[in-house]
């Protein structure tokens, strides 16, 4: 085994030799890869969504940026037919690689019913670190440099950049260095400036990289020497401008109007608190067991105010036996069924909120962690059950808020992704349920202690009426939560 036998070789083992080129792009596209799948897993997305992605949009990316390349060099290549697809010996052409990628991301998304937009805006900043790296491919196969330099343009460059810029007997401009600073820097600024001041719009991100790398290329483009070309024109820079024009009219919201790209949300609900007000008969329900089943102990009102959002299971646990908890649970759902005809209610507005819901066709569901027959019994007294397609209970949750995956199977039972959803709720656990799918989370409450409590689970929005939510439904607005990347 020999390393490093020559510049282009990164390791080769006999006859089996692997360039430097493959390695540089591998790793650009890892690292891409890497920092996608954090944000999916945020998102509430399982892996296995880009898994299956990335590696035929690697493969798609390849062939269409060779196959760019060959079309405009065909002069050669019709002459050399064994060497289309040599690529290891360099020769791919990025704006045909975003193309095919962008043709292939298209399908892919749609088919997955999952936002276009959304990832556009995730995987396209990523890709400029992706072409950081790859630039340091042409830097190992000495190609897409610029023109002839004095030896004094390098005085303040490293060595082994001058050494391998010295190219056909003379010193050439590192443009591929130049591009590749700024890939990293457009990187930098769209995934911790633009995200964080500027985004308004799914796709601002990925119109932004269009924007970004345009003026990059345009400009690097006209230092290079080995530009291909097409009618007396370097074909990059005119590509580089229509990606600027593009990108220019996407942040100035041109497709959204001409293409009706606002999204409606589905809203989920959680119920007591929410949709119906079991306050009462959730405090007078505990008391109740308390008082039969641990008669010494008083209960405070914040502890009862804690009880809301945690499932039974967890409440009781802190209080009784492991073995005990089931018989407790049993007993505390006869008490509160004998209840609910005297304590519990409809929050005010709730039917109203729902009707105009209901005119905007929005979809609505029920996630909540009781038992699915008191949240039906309780959705049937207070008048609401004919507003759902879908009502979850304890029993359809795959785990119990505040994970997420209740919300996610709710969304998939409507037949829709859960890129525009929002998630009302009256407790921590509900915020924290919709946080861990980036949904847009609502607080509700008209008590100001839970207020306080809303508050500092950081929900997108904060209303004590519900009738807000009707008005809110129409902004132009992303329905996720934009904090979580």
């Amino acid at each position: 085994m020999h390393l490093f036998p020559n510049t282009r070789i990164f390791v080769s083992f006999g006859s089996l030799e692997i360039a430097w080129y493959a390695v540089l792009i591998l790793t650009g596209a890892l690292c891409a890869y890497l920092l996608c799948q954090r944000t999916m897993k945020k998102w509430g997305y399982a892996p296995e969504v880009l898994d299956d992605y990335v590696v035929p949009m690697l493969f798609i990316g390849i062939l269409g940026a060779r196959a760019w390349y060959v079309i405009f060099e065909w002069n050669y290549y019709s002459s050399h037919l064994n060497e289309i697809v040599a690529i290891w010996n360099g020769g791919l052409a990025i704006h045909g690689g975003l193309i095919a990628g962008a043709i292939f991301s298209l399908f892919f998304f749609k088919k997955r019913n999952i936002s276009f937009l959304r990832m556009f805006d995730l995987i396209m900043p990523t890709v400029l670190l992706a072409q950081a790296f790859g630039r340091w491919g042409n830097f190992m196969n000495q190609e897409a440099y610029g023109g002839i330099v004095s030896e004094s343009f390098f005085a303040h460059y490293p060595a082994f950049i001058k050494n391998q810029m010295f190219i056909d007997g003379a010193y050439r401009m590192p443009t591929f260095l130049f591009e590749s600073v700024c890939n990293l820097l457009g990187f930098l600024f769209i995934t911790f400036i633009f995200r964080k001041h500027w985004y308004k719009r799914r796709g601002d991100c990925g119109f932004m990289y269009m924007v970004w790398y345009g003026i990059t290329r345009f400009v690097v483009e006209g230092m290079r020497t080995d530009s291909l070309m097409v009618f007396g024109l370097r074909t990059a820079q005119l590509v580089s401008l229509a990606l600027m024009v593009v990108g220019c009219l996407g942040l100035m919201g041109v497709f959204h109007e001409a293409f009706h790209w606002k999204k409606k949300p589905i809203v989920l609900f959680d119920l007591d608190g929410t949709l119906i007000d079991s306050q009462q008969l959730v405090f007078e329900t505990f008391r109740r067991v308390f008082k039969e089943l641990k008669p010494d102990y008083e209960l405070s009102n914040e502890e009862l105010y804690s009880f809301f959002g945690p499932t039974l299971e967890v409440t009781f646990s802190k209080y009784f036996p492991e073995d005990q908890v089931q018989s407790i649970i049993d007993r505390y759902q006869v008490i509160n069924k004998s209840l609910h005809k005297d304590l519990l209610k409809e929050v005010p507005h709730a039917k109203e909120m729902l009707e105009g819901l209901k005119e905007q066709n929005i979809q609505c569901a029920v996630v909540s962690n009781k038992r699915i027959e008191v949240v039906k019994r309780g959705l049937k007294q207070a008048g609401l059950d004919g507003y759902f397609k879908v009502v979850l209970g304890k029993e359809n949750l795959p785990e119990p808020k505040p994970s997420a995956s209740g919300l996610i199977e709710a969304c998939n039972l409507l037949h829709t992704s859960h890129d525009d959803c929002i998630y009302v709720g009256d407790n921590v656990a509900d915020i924290v349920a919709a946080k861990n799918m980036a949904a847009y989370s609502v607080g509700f409450s008209v008590d100001e202690k839970q207020r306080e409590a809303l508050d500092k689970a950081h929900p997108c929005k904060v209303i004590d009426d519900l009738m807000q939510l009707v008005s809110l439904c129409k902004e132009d607005r992303i329905w996720s939560d934009n904090t979580i990347w």
